[in-house]
Order: structure tokens, then C-alpha cells, then sequence
């Protein structure tokens, strides 16, 4: 049970609360890469591209981790307040650096624009894999933007290939 004695009890598990719901709901809508400026793009912390240190998600990193630290180390630990601050302090710190080395190592080198080109389907070569029955449907394959694509296909007119020929995908 979290125990709320004073001022300072509630300051921390206050940041420690907000800085979880929000990391989760950050994680949930996918709003891991936007920067303090609010736009995703490079601002006075970056170094060319489009990365910053001090991002959304290493805030609320710091946030999380500095209340549950501080916390614990007033009451688990029964540590002063000057040092169940500091501690807390650090821990928030480790845990802002460790969000933010995710996000420039593994986040950011797989974040790229999109190009529509690389979605339109017209044109694209694709073989039946799974026989299209007049009225029914089956299964065709093709390759979009690098990643292999199985979906659903129906025939259009009598002539279209029943299976394991090519064609195009509509």
C-alpha cells in the first residue's frame, strides 16, 4: 500500500504516476519520436538528424524513474530527504539516458518518410498461390516496399488465371 505522509510523499509518487501513464499512453499512440518542440523534426538540441537528448519520452522517462526512486528510498529504504531526492534525481537520470540511447540506436535509424510510390499497386507482379474459383476468391503474392504481401484476390472476368499463373495486380 503507498503511503502518503507528507508533502514530498506526493510530489514523488505524483511524477511517478504521471510519468508512467503517460509513457504508456505515449507507447500506445506512438508518439515515441516527438521532440521537445513538439514537431519530430531537429530543433537547438539536435545534431542534424532530427534527433535531441531532451525528447517527450526521455521527460517522462526521468519523470517516472525519479518519483519511484525517490519513493522508495524515503520509504522502503527510510533514506532523508536530501538523499532519497538525489538518488532519485540519478535514477531519473539513468532512466531518461537509457530511453533516449533506445530511441537514437533502435528507433531512429529504422525511422524513414514514406514514399507513396512504393504503395501503389497498379502495375505489380503477382502469382496465385490459391485457385480463384469463378465468384470466389484465393490467394495471391507480390512484393511491396521489400516486404512479401499475401492477400485475398477475386477473378474479375472468366479469363483471369485460376493458379500458379502471373499477372497483374489491380
Amino acid at each position: 500500500m503507498l503511503v502518503v505522509d507528507d508533502a514530498l510523499d506526493a510530489v514523488l509518487l505524483g511524477c511517478f504516476l504521471f510519468g508512467l501513464v503517460f509513457s504508456a499512453v505515449s507507447l500506445f499512440f506512438g508518439a515515441g519520436g516527438i521532440t521537445a518542440d513538439g514537431a519530430g523534426g531537429a530543433d537547438a538540441g539536435s545534431d542534424g538528424d532530427g534527433w535531441t537528448p531532451i525528447n517527450v519520452s526521455a521527460l517522462l522517462a526521468f519523470l517516472c524513474w525519479f518519483g519511484g526512486v525517490g519513493y522508495l528510498g524515503r520509504r522502503a529504504a527510510e533514506w532523508p530527504w536530501p538523499l532519497s531526492v538525489g538518488v532519485g534525481a540519478a535514477g531519473g537520470l539513468v532512466g531518461a539516458a537509457v530511453v533516449a540511447w533506445v530511441l537514437r540506436k533502435v528507433v531512429l535509424p529504422n525511422d524513414r518518410a514514406l514514399d507513396p510510390a512504393d504503395f501503389e499497386l497498379p502495375g505489380t507482379i503477382a502469382r496465385v498461390t490459391s485457385s480463384i474459383r469463378p465468384g470466389g476468391t484465393g490467394e495471391v503474392v507480390y512484393e511491396q516496399a521489400g516486404v512479401r504481401q499475401v492477400p485475398a484476390a477475386r477473378r474479375e472476368r472468366p479469363s483471369d488465371p485460376a493458379r500458379g499463373g502471373g499477372g497483374r495486380a489491380a
